[in-house]
């Protein structure tokens, strides 16, 4: 099999913008009786990662972040994106003829409130209604209906314009065995169709691509750093329609897939599929996730349930085949970020310092040497000082900084194995750290202890969480712009929903935080022009006790990486956050090193001795 595409950690290319850009897409507008035309960063899927193919928000500004909306007009043009993004945004939107909108409120889409506000009664707006979710759309016309602003969905300005266009990806899929999915694709698909009986649905229409890789126990390479493909699935009471390019399916897998009755329909054919449902049959679907194009495709007289996915609930409770395999996981990862931390302070004490791009690829090299080992799970985030405040920073060879022995360095990387899929970040003192970096740090960690310290009752949902990863931060009148926890996939997206700690566009701010979900947990403090601080952990939701004042859960952390001990301001933490570090060290040593040679255990003794 061939997983190049997601395992790689370089950009998909681009040509170049043309100059005249704006000016030939006005033009484009004018023709056509648009008076304001909305770029989004997604796909008819709403991946995270964007095949190239779909990539027009990154191709027409030059903007290579996950999340922003690009709006023109006849006389602006503009990037709305939140603080994550505000100094990568300016640096690459020079030049571009379009300006950087900062959002105040993170996944807020403010450029409505504008247009609503900027307009004239009577103008229209464009969008490819491909792009944006049943829900957006609904949101949009709610917003802009009542100032006299309408909305065409189905303008297409910019295909006609991007010469040299990707085509969609044509890379084959593959079974993810059941030893490691721990349930067969015909258990799930039993699972699904009983979540449908409770519903009274006739059908289930799923078109996010974690679901349906999940649902159907394969994998494919058609994502950037997801194992993902382009595809619908169909889910009825007797059989389930896959929509795929035919070619990508191999026989082995065909036959797997008709074996349990799953039939095979090409990708272009979900729309017309759509349009000849038999009226009075009940679907069920996730407006936010089901683009509007497809929405409008299905059938009058075709009754729409709507709600979450049925999926997205399933694949959140990791069975305990996939806890077990993802324990294992954590202990290879550890293993491939000790020896990254070893190498690296080796190189720094030589004078041979690397650069960003290098400290990146070289944990992936340690990674791929452990069992199972499939390639990088997102783009990594390996930033040295300055660039360390850039939160969601991607490293790339040509911005790559190189190390030098002093200030801060951050790094945030996982991988996908066929056991599942890890998010670690780290934060390392290159010299003797000032008291003011210190602090930081160790205000952040408190927040990551915070959560991790957490006993909580049933029924408890993440937002109810994030004030412990914050107060620590908010007492000195300091905050971070970003989630503080969001689910894992299993060898799935690394991003993953229902459940979020904090507000996250990744999963349901109602979901309860339940035993087999897997979690992040990452408080952060970023100083711009200096540094950044984050220390990240996986964490998995575990029983605690149940007595007369009800059930109790508690997080097991599952990441197994040393903490900086020369960044941490002892003087900061209470007697219970001291033991939880000296003790969460002990378990790194005693469970990496039985892996390790004599020279590494020496070396990550040091790097766990206890805090007195």
């Amino acid at each position: 099999m061939n997983n190049s595409k997601f395992c790689s950690l370089s950009n998909t290319p681009f040509d170049m913008n043309h100059p005249d850009l704006l000016n030939r897409l006005r033009s484009s507008m004018n023709e056509a009786g648009i008076d304001a035309c909305i770029i989004p960063s997604s796909d008819p899927h709403q991946n995270e990662y964007i095949p190239g193919h779909w990539q027009f928000r990154r191709w027409f500004s030059g903007f290579t972040g996950s999340a922003g909306t690009v709006v023109v007009t006849k006389d602006f043009a503009g990037l709305w994106t939140d603080s994550r993004y505000f100094i990568q945004a300016e640096q690459q939107l020079k030049g571009s003829g379009i300006e950087l909108v900062k959002l105040k409120i993170p996944h807020t889409p403010e450029h409505v409130d504008w247009l609503a506000d900027r307009l004239k009664k009577g103008s229209q707006v464009g969008i490819d209604g491909r792009f944006f979710s049943s829900a957006s759309v609904k949101h949009l016309m709610q917003q802009l209906d009542p100032a006299g602003i309408g909305i065409q969905t189905d303008v297409d300005l910019l295909s006609p314009l991007w010469q040299n266009r990707p085509g969609l990806p044509e890379t084959p899929v593959y079974l993810h065995e059941t030893r490691f999915a721990g349930k067969s694709r015909h258990e799930k698909i039993a699972e699904v169709k009983t979540g449908m009986q409770k519903l009274k649905a006739d059908l289930h229409l799923i078109t996010t691509l974690d679901d349906i890789a999940w649902l159907l126990n394969l994998r494919g390479s058609d994502i950037s750093f997801c194992p993902f493909f382009v595809s619908y699935c169909l889910v009825g009471t007797h059989d389930v329609s896959l929509f795929i390019d035919p070619a990508k399916v191999p026989d082995e897998v065909r036959n797997e897939l008709e074996s349990d009755h799953v039939r095979i329909l090409p990708y272009d054919q979900v729309e017309s599929h759509l349009r000849n449902l038999e009226p009075g049959l009940r679907l069920y679907l996730a407006p936010e996730r089901v683009n509007y194009a497809l929405m409008k495709a299905i059938r009058d007289g075709v009754q729409i349930l709507e709600g979450m996915n049925i999926t997205t609930g399933l694949k959140a409770i990791k069975n305990p085949v996939e806890i077990e395999g993802l324990r294992s996981v954590m202990k290879r990862d550890g293993i491939a970020w000790i020896r990254l931390w070893k190498w690296l302070e080796e190189r720094m004490k030589s004078g041979q310092y690397p650069d960003e791009w290098m400290v990146a690829k070289k944990i992936a090299g340690f990674r791929s040497e452990q069992e199972g080992y499939l390639g990088e799970s997102f783009h990594p985030i390996s930033a040295w000082g300055w660039h360390g405040a850039v939160v969601h920073y991607s490293v790339t060879p040509e911005e790559a900084l190189t190390l030098k022995p002093e200030g801060i360095f951050l790094l945030d990387t996982g991988g996908h194995f066929f056991q599942g899929t890890t998010d670690t970040t780290r934060t390392f003192a290159l010299s003797e750290p000032d008291p003011q970096q210190k602090r930081d740090f160790t205000l952040a960690l408190k927040g990551t202890l915070g959560v991790s310290l957490l006993r909580f009752p049933k029924g408890t949902k993440g937002f109810q969480m994030d004030i412990l990863a914050r107060k620590a931060l908010w007492d000195y009148a300091m905050n971070y712009g970003h989630g503080t926890g969001h689910g894992v996939g299993f060898l799935l997206s690394v991003h993953e929903g229902p459940q979020t700690i904090g507000t996250s566009a990744s999963g349901y701010m109602q979901v309860t935080m339940e035993p087999g979900m897997v979690t992040t947990v990452e408080p952060a403090i970023y100083r711009e022009g200096r540094y950044g601080m984050r220390t990240e952990n996986m964490t998995l939701v575990v029983g605690d006790e149940t007595n007369e004042f009800g059930t109790f859960y508690r997080f097991e952390t599952l990441t197994a990486v040393p903490i900086d001990l020369r960044l941490i301001d002892k003087h900061l933490l209470t007697p219970q956050e001291i033991s939880w570090i000296n003790d969460y060290h002990d378990w790194v040593f005693d469970t990496l090193t039985p892996s390790l040679s004599d020279d590494e255990s020496v070396w990550l003794r040091e790097k766990t001795i206890q805090i007195r």
